[in-house]
């Protein structure tokens, strides 16, 4: 044994010096555009000769009987021939007989050499007993071995320990595919359980090298056999499978070369910086909406997909089939639903009769989806394989107003739905359906927010989206009291495919969303619904996220632009599933609480009241102090009910005593009497005006009040009328005095006069508006640009009314003039809360028709509110 001046013996540094110089020419190659498989079997055959090399010097030097006895095996990827430029080296030396000093001592040293000659060693001593021993205490052990490849020694040892881990893995086969599926899902965890990261390792995450290994892996667990080839050829795998694994297998072992020769060591993570290198590196071109990294990574994407999926249903056939009591009894309860299904205990597919005519029938593909919701079936691999090649190849599939209805009905699932759209999308169906959608698959969001494809997130904004439904937070709240879910999540599925072109995404969604409407058949109405939540699905993370919540004319502009509490909770909803989707641990609880209180504040001034359990709870309590100011029990109860039915608002600024003096007062009234009550707001300047009367339907005070109030100069901020049992009415008006600083008491005398002359009818004169304005400083609110005028119907959030929406700006007397309109439509306005902020109305009518019923009739509707927009626009531009 000689040593260089190294310190290496001569066989060592030889073998050092042809792996550098042999690779180094492996890597021109690879520049020249060699393929990946050419590349890593070229490194593996330059590393079996190094390592034969290595271990046949180390046999010089000791006795003939070690040559005989032990057998150089390879495992891992060294036994498969997939060597990366920095991979490990996986060896293995079996000896038979007993271990000897020498032995011991051979071992030593070839595991010394193979280190010192540079390598990354993962080197093992074993008998074929030790060795099949403890591949079952360990999955990746025995995934490894799976992988075994002779390259010296005795070739019987080999055959030997080769038929003793086959034998083992056949009366083992369920525990070892159980314990292989279960290491590759832990694994998957770590690096990533989805096919769609924007930066995943090319071997460990969903879809990367390790799915096609695992395939291999099983495939030795069921037929003894590794090779895809040879799999394919026992039928474990399809042709166009193994055709479609090997050319995806090709790209990721090529990306993954390019990896670690860039990085000088094993590197597996696909990065951005590495992204954008390798997509010029390898000739990607861009356009004015892809940058050639994205195309890059839609390519990716694609590879990986169909790792995945041909993986996936690998899996689930050996689990299956591994199963004795699948095996013996799937045929017994296995029936036909219809025609063309059949359902199984695990999984529900076609017929082979009339496979060739459902695979490309869009009613009857909808169909085995409502099925598999229903029963909480899979979709058997046949099937769904046939389905998504006919979808690849047929370019345009006609969409009937029955799928479209089908299609519909599919969404207003919330079991189950964010998988079935995404077996829609894995088949090419949704694209069909959505063409849009088609843009969106493995389409990169190049930025450093989000962490998935567009498709993807899509998809997991659905599944979080669904989730609410069991959930007790205001979010599930607002989930659950959505009654037209189909087109939520429609919008949601929607709102994203404006991306990966030049124009602003949002905008070209709003345009997908109008062409998805008419090609669904949906009502001017529905469509209407998801172009709104499609283009608008950013404001609230904008508002929550970059302004202050707190700055009352924001919110009431941005409530005015929602315009109902049925789209206020639908945008709620999708933003909060929107950014949860984004990546693990985005939607922080500040962010969603930001987002909750801007939904709770837009909610109140859509509404006119809290609905929060902390303002329940308040509300209860406070009507029981009133409650006990009585020792009579009839009182007493009466008390109970009529202050749980007060405006919460007017509970909170009075104390129990003057409410309780007001109720039993109130109760005392008969038919013609009025009890009226004008004093000052605590801690404010505004003025409040209570009025309580037993009154029936279309008494006409709600106007009537209202225009005295704009006749005496006072400028209304907030209305509230509630009904407190045994037909008593009470009304709670705010306002300013703009001709008064501090009202002296002979202003607030006068104010009630007037009103109770009004509310008797003592005084019916139409009211008279002046048009003194003072002069104030210029402040932000003057600054800003008149709101546009616009009056909605909510007809979805309350079953007893039919909700009317004013926005407008303020102008003294406007509200008379919508609520006289009101009142000559023959509506009763059975609740109101009108708001100002700064220069903007925002007028909330809950009302009902002469019989006390919510309005229904759709023409009657489009009469009320072509009508109360009339009225808005024409006084509103009238010359003061």
């Amino acid at each position: 044994m000689s040593l260089t001046g190294s310190g290496f013996r001569d066989s060592v540094q030889a073998a050092r010096e042809r792996w550098q110089q042999g690779r180094d020419k492996i890597r021109t190659l690879h520049e020249e555009g060699a393929s990946g498989r050419r590349v890593v079997n070229a490194l593996s055959d330059l590393l079996d000769h190094i390592l034969l090399g290595l271990y046949r010097s180390c046999l010089e030097d000791f006795s003939p009987e070690i040559g005989a006895n032990v057998s150089f095996i390879l495992h891992g990827g060294c036994g498969r021939r997939e060597v990366a430029p920095y991979s490990d080296v996986d060896s293995m030396l079996l000896y038979q007989g007993s271990l000897s000093d020498e032995m011991s001592e051979f071992s030593r040293r070839i595991a010394q050499d193979i280190t010192d000659a540079g390598f990354q060693s993962g080197f093992s001593l074993r008998t074929p007993r030790d060795a099949c021993s403890m591949s079952l205490k360990d999955a990746a052990v025995f995934s490894s071995l799976t992988e075994s490849r002779f390259l010296g020694g005795n070739p019987e040892l080999y055959e030997n320990y080769l038929s003793r881990l086959q034998r083992l893995a056949s009366r083992r086969s369920t525990n070892l595919i159980r314990g292989i599926v279960e290491a590759r899902e832990r694994e998957r965890l770590e690096f990533g359980e989805t096919v769609y990261l924007l930066r995943p390792n090319v071997k460990k995450s969903r879809g990367g090298l390790r799915d096609v290994h695992l395939i291999r892996w099983l495939g030795f667990v069921r037929f003894g056999e590794t090779d895809i080839d040879q799999l394919c050829r026992r039928r474990a795998l399809f042709g166009v499978e193994a055709t479609r694994l090997q050319a995806s297998a090709e790209f990721l072992l090529r990306l993954r070369n390019e990896l670690h020769w860039a990085a000088s060591r094993a590197n597996d993570g696909f990065g951005r910086n590495e992204q954008v290198r390798i997509a010029e590196k390898f000739g990607y071109v861009g356009d004015d909406a892809v940058l050639p990294v994205e195309k890059l990574m839609q390519d990716y994407f694609r590879y990986s997909s169909q790792i995945r999926n041909i993986g996936d249903n690998f899996v689930a056939k050996s689990l299956n089939r591994s199963s004795f009591a699948t095996n013996v009894f799937a045929p017994l309860v296995t029936r036909q639903i219809g025609e063309n299904f059949l359902m199984g205990p695990l999984h529900i597919g076609v017929n082979k009769a009339t496979l060739e005519n459902v695979q490309g029938d869009l009613s009857q593909v909808l169909r085995l989806m409502q099925l598999a919701a229903v029963h909480e079936k899979k979709i058997d691999y046949t099937t769904w394989d046939a389905i998504r090649r006919t979808m690849s190849n047929k370019p345009e599939i006609e969409l009937t107003r029955q799928s479209a209805e089908q299609f519909m009905a599919l969404l207003a699932n919330t079991r189950m739905l964010a998988d079935l759209l995404k077996l829609l999308h894995e088949m090419r169906v949704l694209e069909k359906i959505l063409p849009d959608f088609k843009h969106a698959r493995g389409l990169l969001q190049f930025n450093e927010y989000h962490k998935y494809t567009v498709d993807e997130h899509t998809l997991r904004a659905i599944a979080i989206l669904t989730d609410f439904e069991q959930e007790p937070s205001d979010k599930g709240k607002a989930y659950r009291s959505i009654r037209d879910k189909n087109l939520l999540h429609l919008a949601l599925l929607l709102h994203d495919l404006g991306k990966g072109y030049p124009e602003d995404h949002c905008e070209v969604g709003r345009r997908i969303a109008i062409a998805s409407g008419e090609r669904l058949w949906l009502s001017d109405e529905d469509t209407e619904t998801i172009k709104f939540l499609v283009q608008n699905h950013l404001v609230m993370t904008h508002l929550a996220f970059h302004r202050d919540i707190n700055d009352e004319e924001m919110v009431a502009e941005f409530a005015a632009n929602v315009g109902s509490v049925r789209l206020l909770s639908m945008l709620y909803v999708l933003t909060c599933a929107d950014v949860d989707a984004v990546g693990p641990g985005v939607l922080t609880a500040w962010k969603l609480g930001l987002l909750t209180d801007l939904y709770r504040h837009a909610k109140n001034i859509l509404t006119g009241h809290r609905d929060d359990d902390r303002y329940e709870s308040q509300q209860v309590e406070f009507s029981e102090q009133i409650a006990a100011t009585s020792t009579d029990a009839d009182i007493s109860a009466w008390l109970s009910h009529a202050a749980q039915n007060l405006p919460r608002n007017y509970c909170e600024q009075h104390d129990a005593e003057f409410i309780s003096k007001q109720l039993i007062e109130l109760r005392e009234t008969i038919s013609d009497k009025v009890q009226c009550y004008v004093g000052r707001v605590k801690d404010t300047n505004l003025i409040e005006l209570c009025i309580g009367k037993r009154e029936k339907r279309r008494a006409g005070i709600f106007y009537r009040v209202t225009g005295l109030l704009a006749s005496l100069g006072l400028s209304i901020t907030s209305v509230d009328i509630k009904p407190i049992g045994d037909s008593l009415i009470f009304y709670w008006f705010k306002f300013a005095d703009r001709d008064f600083d501090n009202p002296p008491q002979s202003r607030l005398d006068e104010i009630q006069k007037r009103a109770l002359d009004v509310v008797t009818g003592g005084d019916r004169e139409p009211p008279q508006f002046r048009t003194k304005w003072k002069k104030r400083g210029g402040g932000r609110a003057l600054q800003l640009s008149r709101p546009r005028i616009e009056v909605k119907i909510d007809n979805q959030t309350v079953d007893s009314a039919t909700i009317i929406d004013v926005f407008a700006y303020k102008k003294i007397g406007l509200l008379y003039r919508i609520s006289e309109k009101l009142h000559e439509l023959g509506l009763d306005v059975n609740y109101a809360r009108i708001s100002t902020y700064a220069h903007q109305l925002i007028a909330v009518f809950y009302v009902a028709d002469e019989q006390g019923n919510k309005v229904r009739n759709k023409n009657q509707l489009h009469v009320i509110q072509q009508e109360v927009l009339r009225e808005t626009s024409e006084f509103l531009t009238q010359e003061d």
